[in-house]
């Protein structure tokens, strides 16, 4: 076990890291005792370098984890610092992505670059999420224009609905802490330029690329689909055809990232391989690749995620290419290290975990799962290859997967057979299209071919969604994520040293969290709650009785009102029967509950839905009262 170690440096150093990321992230401390303790480790190592010796060799590297530790956590603290906030002021500000239309606005993010004060300019420096109104002034906004604005930002909030995705912790990875919404009359486009942002000429660049997409006779769903997989664009994906990507197993390939990059990677690999036979080759081979996945990444908007792929191919292709023995895992382990480096958020996006995770998983298993059976004939073997690295990657990532989506797509291994190398085909043909689009016929020809794979992939992938139980649904506490994740890390040691204690370990770990999960079930059943959903149209309210649970709204919910995917996340955290749904106005009798008229009896309280309607009058002095309108007459 300590030779594996040994062989992979970086995984310790890295492991370091993490831990101080960690630490300042769920338990901060002060900047200045943070610099002491770097200084007194920095001081400590150098002495014990000088007299260097066996015995003292566990202090030095006891000295060196906790150098890295102090360095992760003041990393986390220095980088996570929220912006000065300014108030009655001008603010100054850049737009920075193309608009996203929304029901009833424009969305998009501001980079605030300075605010006016008194007639003097303050220099700043923070992304805004910003909402325009919905006009013409705003539709015609594109990414580098200036524009000056007086509403001030606030803080963002979650809504404060269980199981909710926390969309505040979310954006301030991002490091966007504030929001605000403007009006047609709020701000005014000046005729300023922008600083030059290589980021900021990425999404130029990319908008043009999108026009040229949108030229093509496609419709919006292949538009769509193709704008995500080669361009990394997914704000014109409709939920329906996330949902069909997710019940499918394909959601990966609509978010680009190691995949994608993965692709592009052995295509060049592929094209340049010839390089490294010829004297000085191998040099250029290298320079030619990282070229190549980085102009990739810069057409995707130089998106976090592809940066992060392209990152750790870049260290793969060098780990390669050095003509002498270079350990993957340590590779990996070196490009995970100088990504938290650059941006210790990295190690709280799921992105970063599922990238990881799937590239360990085909590195470690898919050998042994490729050997188990051999084939002579080339296609078969080529399916099988295709199989063994879904089947790894998706062994791998599962856990992290169940926790951050709450499903297991069935038929991964069965979509993934077909999407691989339709993926494989897309990437290259969208980005030849995007090169020869100023050729006409060659243009037209290129965008039929596109089109139909397109319009094959999403058709297959819908035959995929209606296949009987193609996703099964799951809740994971953090809790039960730590245990299923030692599990699987005790079952690939198993793999790996062949030493029966981690199997042993792996089966005890699935014991307790097969314990832990029927306690939650147990405790499950005695439930009785009353949870009244943060909306701001209407009033829902979710009556919990155990197992049994019932939704009462004023009128019957839409199909696609967003509130489902609340009611949804609450069954699924309590794991719940389907719920029962109710209008408040419905009659409705039976030994849980009791609806008429406004009026609900639940769990020996009284329940007051007032809709607005003063001709409504309980028979009984109400424990609860339901309804915005009454509220805002009671104050």
């Amino acid at each position: 076990m300590k030779n594996t170690v040994d062989k992979i440096p970086f995984l310790r150093l890295t492991a370091a890291l993490s831990a101080g990321i960690v630490l300042g992230a769920f338990l901060p401390a002060d900047a200045f005792l943070i610099y002491i303790l770097l200084v007194f480790t920095t001081a400590l190592l150098i002495w014990l370098n000088a007299h260097y010796g066996y015995k003292r060799a566990a202090f030095f590297g006891m000295g060196v984890h906790l150098f890295f530790i102090a360095t992760g956590s003041l990393l986390y603290s220095q980088y996570s610092k929220k912006p000065e906030f300014f108030n009655n002021v001008k603010f100054i500000a850049v737009v920075k992505e193309i608009a996203q239309e929304k029901t009833n606005s424009y969305q998009s993010i501001l980079k605030v670059h300075s605010v006016i004060r008194n007639d003097s300019i303050i220099s700043a420096g923070e992304n805004v999420l910003v909402y325009f109104e919905k006009d013409n002034k705003s539709k015609t906004l594109l990414p580098g224009q200036v524009i000056l604005f007086t509403a001030s930002p606030r803080d963002l909030e979650n809504t404060g609905n269980p199981f909710e995705f926390n969309y505040k912790g979310y954006m301030e990875r991002r490091k966007i802490y504030r929001q605000l919404y403007l009006t047609s009359d709020k701000w005014v486009l000046t005729d300023k330029t922008a600083p030059f942002d290589i980021s900021l000429f990425a999404e130029q660049v990319r908008m043009k690329l999108l026009n040229i997409y949108k030229q093509q006779e496609w419709n919006n769903r292949q538009l769509n689909v193709l704008s995500a997989l080669t361009l990394g664009y997914k704000r014109g994906l409709s939920p329906e055809t996330k949902n069909t990507f997710a019940s499918a197993g394909a959601m990966h390939i609509l978010a680009v990232s190691g995949l994608h990059t993965g692709i592009v990677f052995l295509i060049v690999n592929f094209l340049f391989g010839f390089l490294k036979k010829i004297r000085f080759g191998r040099v250029l081979f290298i320079l030619l690749v990282i070229l190549s996945l980085w102009c990739f990444a810069f057409l995707t908007g130089l998106s976090p995620s592809v940066m992060r792929a392209a990152t750790m191919f870049s260290f793969v292709v060098i780990g390669q290419n050095l003509r002498r023995p270079a350990n993957v895992y340590n590779t990996l382990a070196t490009s995970a290290f100088f990504l938290l480096l650059l941006n210790p958020n990295n190690l709280f996006e799921a992105g970063f975990q599922l990238s990881y995770s799937a590239v360990f998983g085909i590195v470690f298993l898919q050998p042994k799962f490729e050997k188990l059976i051999c084939f002579r004939l080339k296609v078969i073997k080529y399916f099988w290859s295709l199989f063994t690295v879904s089947a790894a990657a998706q062994i791998a990532t599962f856990p992290v997967a169940l926790f951050y989506f709450n499903q297991f797509p069935v038929y991964f291994w069965l979509s993934n057979l077909f999407i691989i190398p339709a993926v494989t085909l897309l990437i290259p043909l969208g980005i030849i299209l995007l090169v020869f689009s100023p050729i006409a016929f060659v243009q037209t020809l290129l965008a039929d071919v596109t089109g139909l794979l397109l319009n094959m992939l999403i058709e297959f992938l819908e035959w995929i969604k209606q296949l009987p139980v193609s996703v099964v649904n799951f809740h994971l506490t953090e809790v039960e994520l730590l245990f299923l994740l030692s599990a699987l890390l005790s079952f690939f040691f198993f793999i790996g040293l062949k030493k029966t204690v981690y199997f042993k370990t792996a089966l005890v770990l699935i014991l307790v969290l097969m314990s832990t999960s029927l306690i939650r079930n147990t405790i499950g059943l005695f439930r009785n709650e009353i949870i009244q959903y943060n909306l701001s149209d209407q009033n829902v309210i979710h009556l919990v009785s155990g197992k049994r649970n019932y939704i009462i709204s004023e009128e019957i919910l839409k199909e696609n009102d967003r509130v489902h995917d609340l009611i949804k996340n609450t069954v699924l955290g309590l794991q719940l029967h389907p719920p029962v749904y109710l209008t408040c106005s419905r009659l409705f009798i039976d030994p849980v509950v009791y609806v008429k008229d406004g009026l609900i009896l639940f769990n020996g309280q009284v329940v007051h839905f007032y809709t607005g309607n003063r001709s409504e009058i309980s028979p009984f002095t109400p424990d609860i009262i339901i309804g915005k309108a009454t509220i805002e007459k009671n104050q």
